[in-house]
């Protein structure tokens, strides 16, 4: 019977995940190689305020529902179940970086025992649960999967600053090493899930479910995007084709924008290239996807130099380093592309975000400034980010403040009629 969890990795996964279970009545351990990161949780202060409140976390501490370590084996020791929400990020060369799911499979090796679960959520090509982390484990233990310790994948599937699709809202997959554990695994999800969990046939399945997910959204994304370069050189809005397309009863919205980031999107797709590759079929619609989302970062550029003309010794203000709308993730975002695209065209560069803290973006090369200082004889600003604060924005402050009143709306935020109005250029896409 599992009674105590050990997260691994309490990032944007790991730590809504941790808490999930310990609100369920689980005596839950959450390890992560940050040290910072530990002691900050271990003071009752949460690294991801936005999402997760230090009264939330506090209260957890108080009951000893819930602590913190770098110890990762010592927390693996003291579980009946473990589970592996590290990053699965991508190498410069576009192929996955599984150096942190060895790294924590290595350390769940070192203290496991038998009757132990262990659970992959990770995202990741199909193979890897069964071919790195069980190979691992059994390597250094002498243990073997399935009769003397549990294998199981359960795909993430947190949407950071969705207040609807949350961990307790949302329909659960599961795959397992054999039956008994599958009934666990699925067992112990349905303590945080007021929805269905879902149990597949294999781990495989479980790996390939998740990775499809975010390769369908990217695709679709990437749809709306390369309709948009097509419609902006027809003059046509494309938002507003968009609407009248989606009066079909069968029409998905999906909308254009600067392009995708975040820890999935812009990622999960090349995972699943890299495993097809390697068995000899080289995607084609996949990658196809992947190209016109990662161009439109150039597009965003190109909408400001239409409107300067030349961009050398320009100011331009970007408004949101987040890859998303109210939340503090910059992670794989496009600002940061659009930034370095900015900077070879020879503008000076400004961003300006209340969400993203400035470590998580300094290493872009830009002047991180409050709204007031980032947008004053500012030649251009591009609206990145669709946070609240940005789809209220004054126009009237802004043209007070800026040099030249040019906009480019890359998340149509900004009313045309009210913006012309005001003497503004914008582009939008």
């Amino acid at each position: 019977m599992i009674k105590r969890i050990c997260v691994v990795g309490i990032g944007y996964v790991g730590l809504p995940t941790a808490m999930a279970f310990a609100e369920a009545g689980y005596d839950v351990t959450g390890s992560d190689i940050n040290s910072e990161r530990v002691s900050k949780l271990n003071d009752g202060r949460s690294p991801i305020p936005e999402i997760i409140t230090d009264e939330r976390i506090q209260k957890l501490l108080d009951a000893n529902k819930i602590a913190f370590t770098t110890d990762t084996p010592q927390a693996v020791r003291h579980s009946d179940a473990v589970l592996i929400t590290v990053p699965t990020p991508l190498t410069s060369d576009k192929k996955p970086d599984l150096r942190a799911v060895r790294g924590a499979a290595e350390a769940v090796a070192e203290g496991i025992k038998r009757d132990t679960l262990v659970v992959l959520e990770s995202t990741v090509y199909p193979g890897v649960t069964e071919e790195i982390v069980q190979t691992i484990i059994e390597e250094r233990t002498g243990l073997r999967a399935g009769s003397d310790f549990g294998l199981a994948y359960c795909p993430e599937r947190y949407n950071p600053g969705d207040k609807k699709h949350t961990i307790k809202n949302i329909k659960r997959i599961v795959g397992a090493i054999n039956e008994k554990w599958l009934e666990i695994t699925a067992g112990m999800y349905s303590k945080i899930s007021r929805e269905q969990v879902i149990k597949v046939s294999s781990i495989k399945t479980a790996e390939a479910a998740k990775v499809i997910e975010n390769t369908q959204r990217d695709l679709n994304i990437g749809l709306m995007n390369e309709l948009a370069l097509i419609f902006d050189r027809m003059g046509i809005d494309t938002r507003e084709v968009i609407k009248a397309a989606a009066t079909k009863w069968n029409f998905h919205i999906y909308w254009p924008g600067p392009g995708v980031g975040g820890h999935c999107l812009p990622v999960d797709p090349y995972y699943l290239v890299y495993k097809s590759r390697e068995l000899g079929y080289d995607p084609k619609i996949i990658t196809a996807g992947r190209d016109v989302n990662d161009y439109m970062a150039i597009h965003v550029v190109n909408l400001c130099q239409r409107m300067l003309k030349d961009l050398v010794g320009k100011k331009v203000t970007v408004l949101g380093a987040s890859y998303k709308g109210n939340v503090g993730d910059a992670r794989e975002s496009p600002a940061g592309r659009i930034c370095e695209e900015l900077k070879k065209r020879g503008a000076k560069v400004f961003v300006h975000d209340p969400l993203v803290e400035e470590r998580e973006i300094e290493d872009w090369g830009v002047r991180i400034e409050g709204f007031d200082e980032a947008i004053k004889d500012s030649d251009c600003i591009i609206i990145h980010s669709d946070h609240t604060q940005f789809k209220n924005l004054d126009l009237d402050i802004c043209a007070e403040n800026m040099r030249t009143k040019a906009i480019v709306d890359s998340r149509g935020l900004i009313d045309q009629k009210k913006a012309s109005k005001k003497g503004f250029l914008l582009e939008r896409i």
